[in-house]
């Protein structure tokens, strides 16, 4: 264990006349970080077509003097801030909207409300994270910011359907990266430790046939069926299991040839996974043998459950839990993060969330993110980047 006294240390930072400085610049730009803020949610963004917000991040970046900006082979709008020889740390900020959001988005014909201490709208949740990033980059960028090695700053796609864009990122940096921070928007809660997540649908097949045709195999009753099971598994604990969403037909007089239900499974623990999902097919053999049906399963995404050894009294995790506290913000800490942060630690890199207090009512028009929770956060990760980099404060 770590002799080192973290609280010491970032104090210290917190209390050096150049970090006070830094962040009395940082609370000059409240208002064009709220106004970038507005812009970034009412930019299309949906999970997979995250193209106009990674062009309008990458090209902020450069704005800021950050020439090596662009947008990689993932979709991810990527900034580089290096200053000489020392540590690699990658922020993520998530751009994708659910499909859902993302519509509303586009059909949104009123600017984003600011009332209450609140960006009202739809996109203003994810849009707070982007325009988190967009700060962060920019403190980097100050002449006075001297530190040893290099920042990433990424915008990244497909949080909602994958991690694709961060392990797609972390991939092209094989052994560069030393620590990833995943920006959920506010502070005050933390993780680091992975919990795995399997999406996936179970299909029923069978012969199509009119109503009228009577009885006979129907794919419709047969995902009922299994529905119905799969919710009775008897679950081990911190493992979470959900159906969300079913299909199967077109017209209310024919059965059809294909029926399906998703199952959203999760757990710290891989073995629970396996052992639920093994548990799974067995009901899914057991229905289609009842119902003469065949089955099968069309997998989604697959990331596991991940602990890195030491992790809670890690440096990075430290220095987190102490900058939250001397920003005010009591923090929690959890070992079951469900974010860009577990495709960090499923490639063995220290991996941290950083986030609380970040809005809500997400998927309807009366989304709304918290200015101030927000605003802090750009505080609390630029503090964990500038320690974590053995940044100069005299």
């Amino acid at each position: 264990m770590s002799s080192t006294d973290y609280g010491k240390l970032v104090s210290d930072y917190v209390e050096s006349e150049l970090v006070k400085g830094v962040f009395a610049k940082y609370d000059g730009m409240r208002e064009e970080i709220l106004e970038e803020w507005k812009r970034i949610a009412r930019i299309y963004s949906p999970s997979g077509n995250e193209v106009l917000r990674a062009e309008y991040l990458t090209g902020k970046f450069k704005g800021y003097g950050i020439e090596n900006a662009h947008v990689d082979g993932w979709g991810n709008a990527v900034a580089l801030i290096e200053r000489g020889e020392g540590p690699t740390v990658a922020f993520l900020a998530t751009m994708d909207d659910l499909a859902t959001v993302a519509d509303l988005v586009k059909s949104w014909d009123k600017p984003i409300a600011e009332r209450d201490g609140r960006l009202v709208g739809p996109g203003t949740n994810i849009g707070s994270i982007c325009a988190a990033g967009l700060a962060l980059a920019k403190l980097f960028t100050l002449p006075e910011v001297d530190f040893k090695g290099k920042i990433y700053v990424v915008g990244v796609t497909q949080e909602e359907t994958g991690l694709t864009g961060t392990k797609g990122f972390i991939g092209d940096h094989p052994g560069e990266l030393d620590y990833v921070i995943d920006m959920m928007g506010g502070l005050g809660r933390f993780s680091y430790g992975a919990i795995g997540i399997h999406w996936f649908k179970v299909h029923y097949k069978g012969p199509r046939a009119h109503t009228l045709s009577g009885p006979g195999p129907n794919v419709t009753k047969g995902v009922a069926k299994s529905v119905t099971r799969v919710f009775g598994i008897p679950l081990p604990p911190d493992t979470f299991l959900n159906v969300s969403m079913l299909g199967a037909g077109k017209v209310y007089n024919h059965r059809s040839d294909d029926g399906w239900h998703s199952v959203d499974l999760r757990s710290i623990d891989n073995d629970a996974l396996q052992g639920v999902k093994d548990e799974i097919f067995r009901i899914a053999a057991e229905v289609a043998a009842e119902e003469e049906l065949e089955w099968w399963v069309e997998g989604f995404s697959e990331s596991p459950a991940g602990q890195l050894p030491g992790a809670r009294e890690s440096r990075l995790v430290r220095v987190a839990e102490e900058a939250s506290r001397l920003l005010g913000a009591e923090p929690t800490m959890s070992n079951r993060g469900s974010c860009n942060m577990n495709a960090g630690i499923a490639a063995g890199v220290a991996s941290i969330s950083t986030g609380g207090g970040r809005g809500g009512a997400r998927d309807s028009p009366e989304e709304y993110a918290n200015i101030e929770p927000n605003l802090m956060g750009v505080k609390l990760n630029f503090l964990i980047g500038y320690v974590l980099t053995s940044g100069v404060i005299g």
